[in-house]
């Protein structure tokens, strides 16, 4: 027969809330049903533990709260100190794994950040973000079941004591790796069901490892290096320029690249049609770019596929790492990162160069 569990059995579990749509509530007008309206973040992250039957007293519940908005609003600080709190949990023995609620917006944005920055070394507990799409009052919300099933995965994984520990996102029943969450649509409950999410139970590491992820996204902790584990800010990453720029039909993308010479932002990335054919007006204007030391990287405006060196674009192949000369720019492709992904992964490469770590 098996004993009953005690307070001092149950697993330690911090909840990290940093506002979004799971803590945001209808506004008068939604609920006067003349539109669908709400703010994001009015809910502390104990409210939203406490509102679900049950839930508190699955687990020993440590609150934190380390900013609360909606995520469209996340700046690069913001980021630095989630990582900070988080780094601070995973040092600490009296937690065996957290929770962290974020907005839908920038859960992409956020999870590639810590997926390279966060030490490898530290991460020894299940990490696991969640989100909603619809506002906690809503009478459809998905927050509940979300931070339900983030629970039940983060309970198997912590009794299960696997090697292999997971760190990335639970939506719908389903477990995303951070470095594969990608927001597949703008709507619906299901906007994170990618090509690399698997159910989140006890087979996870096995149902996900015969998916074969791409293996360009950037390893776990890559960039740890590049901040204190207690930074709340960094001047020159925060400074840091990394623009998109998005070609269609006209002159608008060379008149980017052209005021962007003025400027000198750390790199650039180029958001090309197709397989990244780069238009060939555009060609002179990177090659001044790249020839005062800024990065170029050849992405696409397709949402899926990649871009990867060959096609038909060659034309700043002399710029490429290893064949440039020193104090120039370094031109490459993004491969399979999104251009959020890639913007990121820019944004801390030229950082680590410029600080020779």
């Amino acid at each position: 027969m098996m004993r009953p569990q005690t307070i001092d059995s149950l697993p330690r579990v911090a909840f990290v809330a940093t506002g979004g749509t799971i803590a945001g509530e209808l506004t008068e007008a939604s609920a006067a049903g003349d539109i669908y309206a709400y703010d994001s973040a009015r809910r502390s992250g104990e409210s939203l533990v406490m509102a679900i039957p049950g839930l508190l007293r699955r687990a020993q519940w440590h609150f934190e709260q380390p900013f609360s908005i909606g995520s469209q609003n996340i700046e690069l600080a913001h980021m630095l100190q989630l990582r900070a709190v988080l780094i601070r949990l995973l040092e600490s023995s009296e937690v065996d794994g957290i929770v962290v609620t974020h907005g839908t917006d920038t859960m992409e944005d956020t999870l590639y950040f810590l997926h390279l920055t966060l030490p490898s070394h530290l991460m020894n507990k299940p990490v696991l973000f969640t989100g909603a799409m619809l506002p906690s009052d809503h009478d459809q919300a998905d927050g509940p079941s979300n931070i339900g099933k983030t629970l039940d995965f983060l309970i198997q994984c912590v009794e299960a004591s696997q090697n292999e520990i997971p760190f990335g996102l639970v939506m719908q029943g389903l477990f995303t790796p951070a470095h594969c969450v990608e927001k597949q649509s703008t709507s619906g409950l299901d906007v994170f069901d990618g090509p690399y999410s698997v159910p989140a139970d006890a087979q996870w590491l096995v149902n996900w490892t015969g998916l074969n992820s791409p293996d360009d996204l950037g390893l776990q902790g890559q960039y740890s290096l590049l901040f204190e584990s207690n930074a709340s800010q960094h001047p020159l990453f925060e400074a840091m320029e990394v623009p998109v720029v998005y070609c269609t039909p006209g002159n608008a993308a060379l008149r980017q690249l052209n005021d962007l010479l003025n400027r000198k932002p750390a790199s650039v990335v180029v958001a090309a049609p197709g397989h990244g054919n780069i238009p060939d007006v555009c060609v002179p204007a990177l090659r001044r770019l790249l020839l005062n030391g800024v990065g170029v990287v050849r992405a696409s405006r397709v949402s899926a596929g990649g871009v990867q060196q060959g096609g038909e674009f060659d034309a700043l192949d002399n710029f490429r790492e290893g064949v440039n000369k020193p104090g120039f720019g370094i031109f490459s492709e993004a491969g399979s990162l999104s251009l959020s992904k890639c913007v990121m992964y820019e944004r801390l490469r030229v950082l680590a160069h410029s600080l020779s770590v």
